[in-house]
């Protein structure tokens, strides 16, 4: 009876905790992928950057700076076409609309906005400076 009680307590257990180590599927998760794409694309870039130095320099044959440069090409379209893909769903307006809202508070049915001086940045409205400027907030 008591390996019974042990499964059963085991398998609540990972029940609880198991979503806490699920990847975030929302919109912050796509922003980081947006955001990793952008650097992969500057990686991509500095690569191309990189080998044409060498090629000019003569480390690389012709014929290797054509195929490296061909496969860097190919990858940095890639990369691009992926970003164009998720600008072109609106993806990018929909993460800036919720990110606009973040910083009000609905109290008895009105908005309390904690907006920065210096920049006009909305900020929660416990916030003792700006998120994005880090003036002080009055």
């Amino acid at each position: 009876m008591s390996y019974l009680a042990y499964l059963l307590g085991m398998a609540f257990f990972a029940w609880a905790v198991l979503p806490l180590f699920k990847k975030d599927s929302t919109w912050i998760s796509l922003h980081m992928e947006s955001e990793e794409l952008e650097d992969r694309k500057q990686r991509v870039y500095g690569n191309i950057a990189d080998l044409e130095f060498d090629y000019a320099m003569g480390r690389l044959s012709e014929e290797d700076f054509s195929e490296i440069r061909n496969s860097f090409v190919k990858e940095a379209g890639q990369v691009i076409k992926k970003l164009e893909e998720q600008k072109s769903s609106g993806l990018m307006d929909r993460i800036q609309k919720d990110l606009s809202g973040l910083g009000k508070h609905k109290h008895n049915g009105k908005t309390h906005e904690n907006e920065c001086q210096s920049c006009n940045t909305v900020n929660s409205s416990e916030a003792k400076f700006c998120m994005k400027c880090g003036e002080k907030l009055s």
